[in-house]
């Protein structure tokens, strides 16, 4: 074979191909270049050709390049050739370069592929950047971490876990996490995931709840729990959020025996202290009420540094990785999958600490008002929990203006009201009315659950969901009750007297 077809070839090959293209001959000098490396490099093709090889090269290592290129006698593939080229205004161009020896009538020539690795480096360093970032939340996190496979054993606990349950991370990585539940759950656990595995019938997953924990030294604790479920490639994981309420158990408990205690000192007292006791009542009231209002901004000042830090940075990882994909496709490569399924747990992140941010403090009720504020919220609780949930605010109800105080005490009844719904009441359909009756704003929350005892209690007494929701109706001068729904379910009425100040 002559050498006039092989150049033809190189010819019709180095114009056809998409990647950076040169031949050099035996001595290393450029004797063809195609329009992709000439463009990578800066340089017109007329000015490349017959060029040494070395001039893309950084000067400081074209000598020892020289040396090599002469001592090569075989191809290397891709991978063996990376080192960083120059281009004509003198940058430094990251490639990696994939070599083939040709031969024709006895001339040697070689012909190297050159891919620019600088869209590919830098999708990598944004990613370990953003894997940085990623890891630096779980480990400095307030609230346990702890991650699972779909047979329920430990892959990752991060040190606020560490700290919460008594055990380091590398002595229950393998076990199963059911180590930290006391009985029964301990023993009901694996049998609730197989189910989940086998039906798709969730009891806890995307959901918060109030469980207990066992420490390593068998003390039980209570905790609030939320399981989280995603998919690395083809394996299932579940993530679990746990926080320590043992503290805040506490301080309910001391504050309803004081409640109690109270209530009970003042039915001692009977018609001999009726004066003593009832110039008491408004000074207590007004403190019950003044305490709320401490909570509620304390709740409105956490939720506002959750949406501005933790939001914040949520919100950065996800750019950042959109960035990372984006550059990926300009760069005509497909990103990592690693990436996508990022996004996704970057998303799922930012809905929890959106869900977070509105259970501690709506910001719909101070934008829109009290009446905005509960349509909204029935919404929310149809969305989340798949009740059929309805709110009709009577138009007379809805002329009421009702001032912030007032309104987040209305807002925090109901909102417990449809909480004990969703959580005891078993019910399929709730309905959320307001309306004037007789000179008082009367709400309504009627399912048609399991029921309630009318008096408002249960075989342990009445429970501190319900306490709260009594102690708020009375700050408010009105009363709350709690009636058996005929056909099954449950009523519960707040009556408020309305004031001239609340009329529009």
């Amino acid at each position: 074979m002559d050498a006039e077809p092989i150049h033809m070839r190189l010819d019709w090959l180095l114009a056809a191909a998409r990647d950076p293209m040169l031949v050099c001959d035996a001595a290393g000098v450029i004797v063809r270049a195609n329009a992709p490396l000439a463009a990578l490099f800066g340089w017109p093709l007329d000015e490349l050709v017959g060029e040494p090889v070395e001039i893309l090269v950084p000067p400081a290592a074209r000598a020892r390049h020289a040396v090599r290129r002469a001592m090569s006698g075989a191809a290397r593939a891709m991978g063996e050739g990376r080192f960083t080229a120059i281009d004509r205004d003198g940058n430094d161009v990251p490639v990696e370069v994939s070599l083939a020896q040709l031969e024709a009538d006895g001339v040697r020539l070689t012909l190297a592929t050159v891919h620019d690795l600088r869209a590919r480096l830098g999708a990598e360093q944004a990613l370990r950047d953003s894997e940085a970032r990623m890891r630096a939340v779980f480990e400095t996190a307030a609230d346990g971490i702890l991650t699972i496979d779909e047979r329920g054993l430990i892959e990752r606990v991060n040190p606020a876990a560490e700290r919460m349950f008594g055990w380091t991370e590398a002595e229950l990585v393998g076990r199963n996490v059911a180590t930290l539940m006391p009985s029964p759950d301990r023993e009901r656990h694996d049998g609730y995931l197989r189910n989940y595995l086998r039906t798709g019938e969730r009891r806890i997953i995307g959901k918060g709840r109030e469980v207990f924990g066992l420490r390593r030294d068998g003390t039980v604790f209570p905790l609030e729990l939320a399981v989280t479920e995603m998919h690395i490639g083809q394996s299932r994981m579940f993530t679990g959020l746990v926080r320590d309420i043992t503290a805040r158990k506490e301080a309910e408990r001391q504050a309803a025996l004081l409640l109690q205690e109270l209530r009970a000192a003042n039915e001692e007292l009977g018609n001999f202290a009726y004066v003593v006791s009832h110039d008491l009542k408004a000074p207590l009231r007004e403190l019950a009420a003044h305490q709320e209002r401490i909570r509620e901004g304390e709740r409105q000042r956490i939720a506002r540094e959750i949406h501005d830090e933790l939001g914040g940075l949520l919100t950065g990882i996800k750019a950042y990785i959109s960035v990372v994909a984006e550059r990926c496709a300009q760069a005509g490569q497909a990103p990592d999958p690693l990436l996508g399924e990022t996004a996704v747990l970057a998303q799922e992140a930012i809905d929890t600490v959106r869900r977070v941010i509105v259970d501690l403090r709506p910001s719909v009720l101070d934008q829109l008002g009290i009446w905005a504020s509960l349509e909204w919220y029935a919404g929310q609780v149809a969305q989340r929990s798949g009740l059929a949930c309805t709110c009709e605010i009577a138009p007379a109800a809805a002329a009421l203006v009702i001032d912030a105080d007032r309104s987040i005490m209305l807002f925090r009844i109901v909102q417990e009201a449809m909480t004990n719904v969703q959580r005891h009441a078993r019910a399929k359909t709730v309905a959320l009315r307001a309306g004037i009756d007789a000179g008082r704003l009367r709400i309504t929350i009627e399912d048609d659950g399991c029921g309630y005892g009318a008096d408002g209690g249960n075989a342990d007494g009445p429970s501190w969901g319900i306490l709260g929701m009594q102690e708020r109706s009375r700050s408010l001068g009105g009363d709350l009750t709690l009636a058996p729904r005929p056909g099954g379910g449950t009523v519960v009425t707040l009556s408020v007297p309305v004031g001239e100040h609340d009329v529009v």
